[in-house]
């Protein structure tokens, strides 16, 4: 068994294509960071521009004529403020502290006037700007632009990549020993089609890891080039007290266990299809297919619950673990959505095995 996995390794990693994706990956890593960079300027040069007030370490809030602050989610959902009314400020972090705090108990003390999210946005910031005060450190500034710990932990939200390319390898590893002829020649060693099948399937998933430790090395290496914020201090005000390290590591973890969903359904393809093109394209439709369903899917979910077990909805794994808060249609919890992901994984490949076995190779 080992050695069929060292053959199929060898198979792999022998074609130009498979290390061809891995340079693709990282010079696209570059080109984001330098892309990122050069916002950077352009976003320090409109602030220079047009005379944005001075960062004091803490929000920027809206000061009425009467001397009430507003948070930014109040005032850009404010219909009835004008830009002549308002003047915006600069608070320190001990300021926008006090100032959350006592938003957070106005909210809860009306709570059927405050919407649920502005609620949940300032429990998050509150959150962030609290673990900076309590480390004695200043946030980033948010006029210079993108940190190195938001493009390190980006890496993460942008895993299409390495999945995409986890796909590629697994809708043709199969595929083209039936197209080549080759299948007939691998099914004479001596081992069974669950052997051969199996091998496959984890030298494809080894591609997957490998894929994702370059975008990881990548993201870390060109981090670099952006200003520098330290990878264990509170990464946005969007996630609250998290790091950019627990971001990252969170959505290698959830973004990885999807990246065994689609492995093994392109795996499925590639194992029943004759054909290596067809295999390759419905693996990648079904890649980029998944997410546009899964946001029209809540709709349907609410007149037909059971429906919210259908794979697409479980594809919103990611915003789960961004925020506890969020759940997908049918209000499953992650922990469900994980289950339910690692239900279809075990079908899905024991359907595979099932066909492979079955399937004629004389008719290839």
């Amino acid at each position: 068994m080992i050695g069929l996995i060292k053959n199929e390794l060898i198979k792999l990693f022998s074609r130009k294509s498979s290390w061809g994706m891995q340079i693709i990956l990282v010079l696209c890593m570059f080109a984001m960071a330098f892309m990122f960079t050069k916002s950077n300027e352009s976003m320090k040069q409109y602030y220079k521009e047009d005379g944005v007030v001075e960062f004091n370490g803490g929000m920027t809030a809206y000061k009425k004529s009467d001397g009430t602050l507003l948070t930014e989610d109040e005032y850009w959902q404010s219909d009835d403020i004008g830009e002549a009314e308002v003047a915006e400020v600069s608070l320190t972090l001990d300021e926008t502290i006090d100032f959350l705090n006592n938003k957070l108990e106005n909210y809860q003390d009306k709570p059927k006037v405050h919407e649920k999210e502005l609620l949940k946005s300032t429990k998050k910031q509150l959150e962030y700007y609290q673990a900076y005060h309590d480390r004695g450190i200043t946030p980033p500034n948010p006029q210079e632009g993108s940190t190195s710990a938001f493009f390190f932990s980006l890496f993460g939200q942008i895993y299409v990549l390495p999945t995409l390319f986890s796909v590629v390898v697994a809708s043709m590893i199969i595929a083209a020993e039936f197209t080549s002829g080759t299948i007939k020649l691998l099914l004479i060693r001596p081992y069974t089609r669950i052997q051969i099948l199996w091998s496959k399937y984890f030298v494809t998933l080894i591609y997957g890891v490998l894929s994702s430790l370059v975008m990881a090395a990548s993201a870390f290496l060109f981090s670099f080039m952006l200003p520098s914020q330290p990878l264990n201090a509170p990464l946005d005000v969007m996630t609250g007290a998290k790091t950019a390290l627990t971001v990252a590591g969170q959505l290698f973890a959830s973004n990885f266990l999807l990246m065994i969903l689609y492995i093994t359904i392109a795996f499925f393809f590639s194992a029943v299809i004759r054909s290596q093109a067809l295999a390759v394209g419905v693996g990648m439709g079904i890649l980029f297919s998944g997410s546009i369903l899964g946001q029209v899917l809540p709709a349907i979910i609410e007149k037909y619950d059971w429906l919210k077990w259908i794979i697409f909805n479980l594809l919103g794994l990611n915003n789960q673990v961004i925020d506890a808060s969020y759940y997908v249609g049918g209000n499953l919890s992650i922990t469900a959505t994980v289950v339910g992901i690692i239900a279809y994984i075990i079908v899905i490949y024991a359907a595979t095995l099932f066909l492979f076995n079955k399937r004629d190779v004389a008719l290839t």
